[in-house]
């Protein structure tokens, strides 16, 4: 499909998406939220439209407002998805750093959300927590250590700013260089993440080697 069409196919989603009252215009969830941050400045990069990218601040200021806390960002606006994932953090951290390309403020927004989260979800030397309370006091009951997460932090923090956040990084690092070796991956969406984080440091890093270890471990 040429480029062209394909933009008009996703400018055809987004108007129905506003129509329905889905995206932009719903309830907020990080996790959409981030993509479509994303996407928003994709088009504001393709098209050069400044209207998308007034859009996608619009959709930071919303997220600030509605799901914002002390320390961190919520899950969702509704009521059950309270608490904070890691990794939809860390999706929100490589949408600000997507926006900071443009306008550098989101990027100082980004590190200064790293700099509340890290040391609440690390546990140095075994991993990452996969979802913390709401003030971040403390794990969510029942859940453990995210299998993933310590890659979608590495990625994130190197997208922001490799230097300011040089001892997250490397907090990160040590995990990754810890799990890879044994990590296995069984869930779609977690392949798909794990190939898709592959392109952006495939040297120097376990990314690609972890894609390849799960992959075989599944045949």
């Amino acid at each position: 499909m040429p480029a062209e069409r394909e933009v008009d196919y996703v400018l055809a989603k987004l108007r129905w998406m506003r129509a329905e009252h889905i995206w932009p215009n719903g309830l907020r969830y990080l996790w959409t939220d981030a993509f479509g941050v994303v996407l928003l400045v994709s088009l504001y990069s393709a098209l050069g439209n400044d209207e998308f990218l007034d859009e996608a601040e619009k959709v930071v200021a919303d997220v600030d407002r509605v799901l914002g806390r002390a320390r961190g960002i919520r899950i969702g606006e509704e009521p059950d998805r309270d608490g904070q994932y890691f990794h939809y953090l860390a999706m929100w951290l490589y949408a600000l750093a997507v926006m900071g390309r443009h306008i550098p403020r989101y990027r100082e927004k980004g590190i200064d959300l790293v700099h509340q989260i890290h040391d609440a979800f690390l546990v140095p030397g075994r991993g990452v927590i996969w979802k913390m309370k709401e003030d971040l006091s403390g794990p969510y009951p029942g859940y453990g250590l995210g299998a993933l997460d310590a890659f979608d932090g590495y990625m994130s923090c190197r997208m922001l700013d490799e230097k300011l956040l040089s001892r997250e990084i490397a907090d990160m690092r040590k995990l990754i260089d810890r799990s890879a070796p044994a990590l296995v991956i069984t869930q779609d969406l977690g392949l798909g993440m794990m190939l898709w984080m592959t392109q952006f440091f495939p040297l120097g890093c376990h990314f690609s080697a972890a894609m390849d270890a799960s992959i075989s471990r599944l045949r």
